[in-house]
């Protein structure tokens, strides 16, 4: 007995449909005429030190990044998006920010954020170095390259 085709291409349909939905747009960015939501996520000092960054700045638009921590040390234009760079002394440290365009309105937005260390071999809490940047004196604006 032959098996009839549509028990073969059904499934498949229903793979393929389930696939390629997209999420509804978020409506909670900041609009002109709107405050900027310039709030980090603040540890307590009986808690042991958090590791990701990316929770305190991720969804930032272009604006509250840049009152955050001002201008980049170095900004780096890779289409449709860009990384910025900022650089701490103490703790010897480097914040990347990967800011790409939002769904909705196209306006530039953290969707990645990485510590680095800049001592070989060795770590930095994401926070410690999150806080010496936000105490940093904002750096005059350098031509992009």
């Amino acid at each position: 007995m032959k098996t009839p085709r549509i028990l073969f291409v059904l499934p498949l349909l229903l793979a393929l449909a389930a696939c390629g939905g997209r999420p509804a747009p978020s409506t909670t960015g900041v609009l002109p005429g709107e405050d900027l939501d310039l709030s980090l996520v603040h540890q307590k000092p009986d808690e042991t030190p958090r590791r990701a960054v990316s929770a305190d700045v991720v969804r930032k638009t272009e604006a509250e990044a840049r009152a955050l921590f001002g201008a980049p040390a170095a900004l780096r234009r890779e289409p449709p998006g860009e990384v910025w760079q900022y650089q701490a002394e103490a703790p010897r440290c480097t914040l990347l920010l990967f800011l790409y365009p939002d769904d909705a309105s196209a306006r530039l937005r953290v969707s990645h954020a990485q510590v680095l260390s800049r001592v070989r071999g060795q770590t930095v809490d994401d926070s410690d170095c999150l806080a010496a940047l936000l105490k940093t004196t904002p750096l005059p604006q350098r031509p992009v390259s």
